[in-house]
């Protein structure tokens, strides 16, 4: 966890306000006319520079004193975070936070005041102590007003960054400070705004205030006209200068205010494009680009959340299957449809199970079902369900197709073939084989979502489910590990080497079921 302090803050503030201090330093050494000479003159005089150095030591105490204040919720905070227990309430830790978003504004606000304040006092003591006209103590409050807005803006601009880089991500990991009830949000426009007054009004008020004195002195004053204009233009060069360094500053801070931010969303939606959604935005404001950047991360974790959705559908379905299902291209809430039923079910599966241990029979369970699945996906099937050691399976629903007879037979014939090499496999281990029977049969079902309101399955419904149920326990009876309806026989479009078996009585039906044994597909090899 990285070290959080104050002393960070102290001096940034501490830049602002030197910032403003040398500002109003160099434009009153070069403001043109004598403005100044009293200030000079009680300086120069007896105890003159005691009382000026006296001011300014107990401003810069004034300003330790406010700013110390001011910071009081940022060591509150690291209190609560030393902690770590919890025992700061919701309510109290919502406060805390509410003033740390709020503290570049406060700093500014505390910055501006203390400046007034201080021109206030000088140019009152300027009046009535030094005997300035009241021209001169309001030109010397203007000053200390316009550079106190300069002060403000570089400490609101300076705290904030600071803060972005070191408190915000540690009590904001997931961003979400638009959420703080009560926390001043500065939008972008207001940025603009005093950059646009720092770098472009404040210089041109001060430089009309400047002239206009000068106007309204320059009848009475002793200074030669060339002097007066090469006095005039080393103040507006001056002026130039520290405010083209000053609007500067503050481009580059209202810059990195804005384009971090979005260099930061444009990246996450980047990398949503190349398909990696765990990327996050690092959201470090309230305004409208922190709401972006919220909105931005809660789209991702929502792609994310859909492609876990995807992912684990996946598994029962296959992906043509999930993906029409997600986009809403399947009724789902019931339909009659023409579909093939395959069931299959392991043969003497009860005596495996009393003589194996738990864990070995849910390892062979998985991996057979696991060889099926696969098979049956490859072919275009759906798995609905496992039952025990019986596998239900539908082809043509929920994706009509006119193949689902041929689909079915083939993905049998695969599982024949899967279950060989899956007893290979048991063999060489020393394990007994599984043997299965499948039941194939086509007819009306009605497809789409059963169970509760809280707990869908897709599953079909209908006498040709039974039926299919029922010619997968005739393979017991017949012997054979494959056989088909003749509705399924009647349904092929393709030619199956099929051997057709006596009719026999089924539970449920009153008359004798015809069914096929399915040898190979014609043309596959022998």
């Amino acid at each position: 966890m990285r070290r959080l302090g104050v002393k960070g803050l102290y001096r940034v503030i501490l830049v602002s306000n030197v910032v403003g201090l040398a500002t109003i330093g160099a434009l009153n050494l070069l403001t043109p006319l004598d403005y100044f000479r009293v200030i000079r003159v009680f300086i120069s005089r007896r105890g003159g520079w005691e009382d000026f150095v006296l001011f300014w030591a107990a401003a810069a105490l004034a300003g330790f004193l406010i700013q110390t204040v001011v910071l009081t919720p940022l060591r509150e905070l690291k209190k609560a975070l030393a902690a770590g227990d919890g025992t700061v309430s919701r309510g109290p830790l919502l406060r805390m936070l509410r003033r740390l978003l709020n503290l570049p504004m406060t700093c500014a606000l505390a910055n501006l005041g203390l400046w007034i304040l201080l021109g206030s006092f000088l140019s009152l003591y300027a009046h009535f102590l030094w005997a300035a006209s009241l021209m001169d103590s309001l030109f010397i409050f203007s000053r200390f007003f316009l550079i106190g807005l300069v002060a403000a803006g570089f400490s609101f601009f300076l705290v904030e960054d600071h803060l972005r880089a070191n408190w915000i991500p540690v009590f904001f990991p997931d961003g979400r400070l638009s959420q703080v009830p009560g926390a001043v949000r500065v939008p972008i426009t207001s940025r603009i705004r005093v950059l646009w007054g720092a770098g472009t009004v404040n210089p041109m008020i001060i430089l009309v205030v400047t002239l206009l004195f000068v106007v309204w002195e320059a009848g009475t004053a002793a200074t030669p006209v060339r002097a007066l204009i090469r006095h005039v233009y080393s103040f507006i060069l001056m002026l130039c200068v520290l405010y083209t360094a000053i609007a500067l500053r503050l481009n580059l801070l209202v810059a990195k205010s804005i384009r971090g931010p979005l260099v930061e969303i444009l990246k996450a939606l980047k990398g949503v494009r190349d398909g990696d959604l765990t990327r996050r935005v690092t959201v470090l404001s309230n305004d409208e680009l922190g709401i972006l950047g919220d909105a931005t991360n809660q789209m991702i974790r929502g792609l994310a959340d859909r492609e876990r959705i995807r992912e684990t559908f996946g598994r029962y379905v296959t992906p043509e299957i999930r993906d029409r299902i997600l986009a809403g291209r399947i009724p789902l809430n019931g339909e009659k449809r023409v579909a093939t039923l395959v069931f299959a079910d392991l043969r003497d599966f009860t005596p495996y199970v009393e003589e194996t241990a738990p864990e070995e029979v849910i390892t062979s369970m998985k991996a057979y079902f696991t060889a099926m699945q696969r098979v049956i996906r490859q072919h275009g099937g759906l798995v609905l369900q496992f039952v025990g050691d019986e596998i239900e399976a539908a082809f043509g629903v929920p994706i009509s197709t006119e193949t689902h007879a041929d689909d079915a037979l083939r993905a049998a014939l695969a599982m024949r073939n899967a279950l060989v090499e899956l007893n290979d496999a048991r063999t060489a281990d020393g394990k007994p084989p599984f043997r299965h029977g499948i039941g194939i049969h086509t007819g009306m079902v009605l497809a789409g979502n059963t169970g509760s309101e809280d707990h869908l399955s897709y599953g079909l419904i209908g006498d040709t489910v039974n039926l299919a149920s029922r010619i997968q326990g005739l393979t017991k009876s017949l012997k054979e590990d494959i056989l088909a309806s003749v509705e399924t026989v009647g349904s092929l479009k393709g030619s199956f080497e099929l051997k057709k078996e006596h009719p026999a009585m089924v539970k449920g039906h009153s008359k004798p079921v015809v069914v096929y044994s399915v040898v190979r597909e014609e043309g596959e090899g022998r």
